[in-house]
């Protein structure tokens, strides 16, 4: 009788480095996680769908959590160059009353800067730990098909790759997601809004002030000679939002606040250079399937009430490539669990967080927010810097 070698037709196990990662999404969090994985030895190949990185996005807010990964990448100084810090917090009533100004001082002295930049500066400066041969532009993932031991990528120009495992950072409406795990449903808030950038000489502030309505909320967020607005209002239809009057309706919601809002209303005067979205979540109950895992927004997208988003993307890439770095190609998803048990607890209450914050701040009845305003006058900066803590110390 032959006996077979049941090894002779196994498939090799590689390890750590050796594995053949691909990964889907080259805005904040697959930048993060390439960079991050070639420091380590990996040869990941990343993916990204739009031709070239330009100058589209706005302010972006780095939490001490976020911004010291990129310490160990080797580029915080960088960071540092095109972001801003900032160490006052001021909240206002829709007249333009102050309702309270907090400080984050004891906070920065812990942790370290809370920065704010723009979004294409801050893609500029992950770039300078990526390999750039390692990017694919104008690529995305057409087929997605695995087994027990690899998966079969189909991608928009029509070649196709083998890998042990395939990481999807392509943002709240992930196509890794949609091919992978079928249709999951984002959760609505209940807010749309506009964002938009003004002239620094419009509205002079190097502090970021928000003025909280009756289920409205006008936001300036300052960076680096520039101002990003963000604006709310209750939509709970999801109404259409066409561009050409997107000036008339952002002027006719806010023409009752006071503060810096008018100054800013009354220098409006391209509706392109707007953007408008509805604010949604999304909650999973597994960030991986097979092979294929989600990273950021992908798995874990988080209301822009906390602005803690990037920040837990960038997190969670970390995490992730500290697993692979202990794994090999036939337990891949061991690692994969152990990356969902280290991120699960600190994603939830994010979530949790930034769910509470929407309804605190988007309160859409008028006794409501009246009680609110009161509040929030008696809402100590030592309660403040206690809220920060909660976020900041705990491990990753």
């Amino acid at each position: 009788m032959n006996l077979v070698d049941p090894d002779k037709y196994r498939l090799p196990v590689r390890y750590g480095p050796e594995m053949r990662i691909l990964v889907v999404g080259g805005g904040i969090a697959g930048l993060t996680l390439t960079g991050l994985l070639q420091q380590r030895g990996f040869k990941p190949t990343l993916v990204e769908q739009i031709p070239e990185y330009g100058t589209i996005g706005y302010v972006i807010v780095l939490w001490p959590s976020g911004s010291r990964i990129l310490k160990g990448l080797g580029v915080y100084r960088s960071l540092l160059d095109v972001g801003l810090q900032f160490t006052t917090y001021n909240v206002s009533d829709e007249r333009g009353q102050m309702l309270h100004s907090y400080s984050v001082q004891n906070v920065i002295e812990k942790y370290g800067p809370m920065l704010s930049t723009y979004r294409p500066d801050l893609i500029n400066v992950i770039k300078e730990a990526v390999d750039p041969d390692s990017i694919r532009m104008s690529t995305t993932v057409d087929k997605i098909d695995q087994t027990n031991d690899e998966v079969y990528v189909t991608f928009s120009d029509g070649t196709e790759e083998t890998y042990d495992l395939v990481v999807g950072c392509d943002g709240v409406r992930s196509k890794t997601r949609d091919l992978v795990f079928g249709d999951v449903p984002l959760s609505y808030s209940g807010m749309t809004g506009w964002s938009f950038w003004v002239k620094p000489n419009i509205a002079k502030t190097l502090q970021i002030a928000e003025y909280w309505g009756t289920g409205k909320f006008f936001g300036i967020w300052p960076t680096k000679g520039r101002l990003s607005v963000f604006t709310s209002i209750r939509d709970n239809v999801q109404e259409p939002d066409p561009v050409e009057s997107r000036i008339d309706r952002i002027q006719e919601n806010f023409k009752n606040f006071g503060g810096l809002v008018p100054a800013i209303l009354e220098g409006l005067n391209d509706p392109n250079e707007i953007f408008h979205g509805y604010y949604n979540d999304l909650r999973m109950k597994k960030w991986h399937k097979g092979r294929v895992v989600l990273v950021g927004d992908a798995a874990h997208a988080i209301l822009p009430t906390a602005g803690g988003g990037v920040s837990m993307a960038m997190e969670s890439a970390a995490v992730l490539v500290d697993e692979l770095c202990r794994a090999d190609s036939k337990y891949i998803e061991q690692a994969f669990e152990s990356y969902i048990t280290r991120r699960r607890s600190r994603v939830d209450k994010i979530q949790n967080q930034s769910r509470m914050m929407s309804k605190f701040a988007f309160a859409d009845s008028r006794l409501v927010s009246s009680m609110r305003d009161f509040l929030m006058r008696f809402y100590s900066n030592k309660l403040h810097v206690r809220y920060w803590d909660s976020m900041l110390k705990e491990p990753i």
